[in-house]
């Protein structure tokens, strides 16, 4: 016969699982409830997430607040646990919290006992909106953390509230996983506190320089909106670099220099859909960046692995083709087309196979340009097609001759559609028809060879 202590852990665990399933779509549906309401408000916020509490979680939880006194049986504590559901809304920035706050505050309006709030289109879920926020904790910190009820069926199943922004979220997760989860017995507690308080102190400090830069974004304060996109594309190329730099010293063990692929990358992702970027949401796409990256951070990557494609890319046409079975050799061949493409796998938001073609498609848009191409088809009409198609293998060819992964390289890319240009715009001043091409085409073809290869010469 065993501890009665954990007799009753064991019996609370089992309660716990047999209710996991409900729990679980009580989560869903409070996750698409919250959502609603921000999305209704107009208020910006990252995510809407959910969580049952695990095993391991409710184990120490039941040990560490002597709940065996408290509580005579078992399912009495699981029914009465308050963040036997946690929700989390995760916004921007510290000042974001507060705004989220006061949304809900004044959606939940209607209460019978002044404690706990709702709305009159859902009276099953309610806000215990009596207590200040945000709460003090014991470290000192601030927290915004809310009790609530779900009213499901002929009981309440209790669930927790939060809203955090990024840097609290970063904040949390390194206090939880350093001290409130660190079963090791630490020396120089009282230096080990001077620590986190000034680790504390600098990400509030980076949350107001994000602020800064978001609100800069957001206004005029640049002169046009290409300015704008290039100070963002630079910004986040430079912390995707850091923090690929950071994963691939952990992985290989040593770094090597791949600054351009993150400024092609990041350049690739803004312009991708060859639109132009209002100024409204240059923030948004700040902070989106921002997200994934964090993402990536937490990642463990592995660069000796090779790159896989769960299904065998499909591409349209003869340029796509040819330059993706090439690019598709080398991809597990060499470090340098491997990390090129394993850190826009990591960047873009598809699958591999997805992000693969949509990038070939990207490089045959940025080689010759749409004006190019238009104006070879308003000299040469039908033909004109043909000789498109001439060019873009002609290109082809001279990358995969070229042999380097520079080829994929913004600038690089930027020279050989400037070429392009140049002599697409003599074709069309030099050449009066099809036919007169024809008489031309080798050594307009060779011109082309000749000076894109000057490029990487």
């Amino acid at each position: 016969m065993g501890l009665l202590e954990f007799d009753f852990i064991e019996e609370s665990i089992d309660k716990l699982k047999s209710m996991s399933s409900t729990l679980e779509l009580i989560g869903d549906e409070l996750e698409e409830y919250f959502e609603v309401i921000l999305d209704y408000k107009e208020e910006e916020y990252i995510n809407v997430t959910s969580r049952v509490k695990s095993e391991c979680s409710l184990r120490e939880k039941i040990i560490r607040n002597r709940y065996l006194k408290k509580y005579n049986e078992a399912s009495n504590l699981i029914h009465n646990l308050t963040d036997l559901i946690g929700v989390r809304i995760e916004c921007r920035f510290i000042e974001d919290e507060n705004k989220i706050y006061r949304v809900l505050r004044r959606y939940f309006n209607k209460t019978d006992d002044k404690v706990y709030y709702y709305n009159k289109e859902n009276p099953n879920i309610k806000l215990k909106l009596s207590e200040k926020q945000p709460k003090k904790q014991k470290n000192g910190f601030e927290i915004y953390r809310i009790d609530g009820k779900f009213n499901y069926l002929d009981r309440q199943i209790k669930f927790e509230l939060q809203i955090k922004s990024l840097v609290n979220i970063f904040w949390s997760e390194i206090e939880h996983k350093v001290i409130y989860k660190n079963n090791t017995y630490l020396l120089g507690d009282s230096f080990l506190k001077d620590m986190m308080l000034s680790i504390k102190n600098n990400l509030t400090m980076i949350d107001n320089q994000l602020v800064n830069v978001y609100k800069n974004f957001n206004t005029g304060s640049f002169e046009h909106s290409v300015g704008k996109k290039k100070e963002l594309e630079k910004l986040l190329a430079k912390m995707a670099h850091d923090t690929f730099s950071m994963k691939m010293k952990e992985s290989i063990g040593f770094i090597v220099d791949f600054k351009k692929p993150c400024e092609t990358i990041l350049n690739y992702s803004f312009n991708k859909n060859e639109e132009d970027v209002d100024d409204s949401i240059f923030g948004d796409l700040m902070i989106n960046g921002l997200s994934r990256i964090n993402e990536i951070s937490k990642k463990e990557i592995d660069f000796n692995q090779p790159i896989l494609f769960d299904k065998k890319p499909v591409l349209k046409d003869d340029f796509c083709k040819k330059l993706g079975k090439y690019i598709m050799n080398k991809l597990n061949d060499e470090f340098a087309w491997n990390l090129f493409f394993r850190i826009l796998f990591e960047i873009e938001p598809h699958n591999n196979k997805e992000d693969f073609e949509n990038f070939i498609s990207f490089i045959k848009m940025k080689v010759i340009s749409k004006d190019s191409q238009e104006q070879i088809l308003s000299t040469f009409k039908d033909e004109g097609n043909i000789i498109i198609n001439d060019i873009y293998m002609t290109i082809c060819k001279i990358i995969i001759e070229v042999d380097t992964v520079e080829t994929m390289y913004d600038y690089n890319l930027e020279k050989i559609n400037y070429t392009i240009c140049e002599i697409t715009s003599s074709i069309c001043r030099d050449i009066e028809d099809y036919e007169g091409y024809l008489e031309v085409k080798e050594d307009t073809l060779n011109n082309i060879d000749n000076r894109i290869s000057k490029i990487f010469n």
